[in-house]
């Protein structure tokens, strides 16, 4: 299979801004060969670190980049990329992100007597659309609505009975163990999300994404053979064609620009802990 250039998003998609000043000619160069916008590669960046994934926009144009230049480059993009998760503007992002996944709170359950009200008013309000509806029908075709109509009153009759179990002083008792047991789920809802989402600190996002690249990226079988097959290259071990789109990746960006990735990644880890 012929060997492609893979550049991890975890270490090669160029930020915009290098803690707060423009990139460097470098990374202009390879951006442009990515065919993508500085604004777009921030955004690439965030995304992948936020939904844990490895989506890299412009793969088809890093095969241009020179076969020895490659693990030179994701060090150096790899820099940019770990800057970017530094600044004002990451951490911004991340907060909003962060506000997005905060759970939201059970809604307070209505009282019997609001339902009551509730559910009265909207049976009447059944019954005198159905009774216009039956003044618009061919006179011959009147007469099948009684029932419905009939079967409304009655229900309204039934919302008012004292003895109905739906609008009774037990009912509020139920909905309210209810709701609190739901509210203490959302306590322990809110206290992971907290542990998870730290307000102003992306890291331990940033660390879970770095552990999931080092983790699938660790067992790339690079000396595996491949076949043609229908004008198809395929792994002549049928295990491997059941593998990830990412293993796959990794393998057709060869060992030492995959090798550059984990070391950077490793050591930026390191950094975070």
């Amino acid at each position: 299979m012929k060997k492609i250039f893979f550049v991890i998003p975890l270490l090669l998609v160029v930020a915009g801004f290098y803690t707060g000043q423009l990139i460097d000619d470098r990374a202009k160069t390879l951006l442009q060969t990515l065919k993508l916008s500085e604004n777009d590669a921030k955004n690439t960046i965030f995304s992948d670190i936020s939904s844990n994934s490895f989506y890299l926009p412009g793969i088809r144009e890093l095969k241009s980049i020179a076969l020895n230049d490659r693990a030179a480059q994701v060090e150096i993009m790899g820099k940019y990329v770990r800057d970017f998760t530094a600044t004002e503007e990451f951490k911004k992002k991340y907060n909003e992100y962060r506000e997005s996944r905060k759970p939201s709170p059970p809604e307070k359950p209505k009282t019997s007597a609001e339902l009551k009200k509730e559910t009265k008013e909207s049976t009447q309000k059944s019954i005198e659309e159905m009774k216009v509806t039956k003044t618009q029908m061919p006179a011959d075709q009147q007469a099948m609505f009684d029932e419905t109509i009939k079967m409304l009153e009655d229900q309204l009759k039934e919302i008012d009975n004292p003895d109905n179990p739906m609008f009774s002083p037990q009912m509020d008792e139920y909905s309210k163990m209810a709701y609190d047991q739901q509210m203490e789920q959302h306590k322990k809802d809110i206290a992971e999300w907290e542990a998870k989402y730290p307000v102003n600190n992306p890291k331990p996002l940033i660390k879970t994404w770095l552990e999931s690249f080092l983790e699938q990226s660790k067992d790339i079988d690079f000396g595996a053979q491949t076949a043609i097959d229908k004008n198809r290259t395929l792994f002549v071990k049928q295990e491997y064609e059941r593998k990830s789109n990412f293993w796959k990746l990794c393998y057709r960006a060869g060992k030492e620009t995959t090798e550059a990735g984990r070391k950077f990644a490793q050591t930026w880890l390191g950094e975070l802990k």
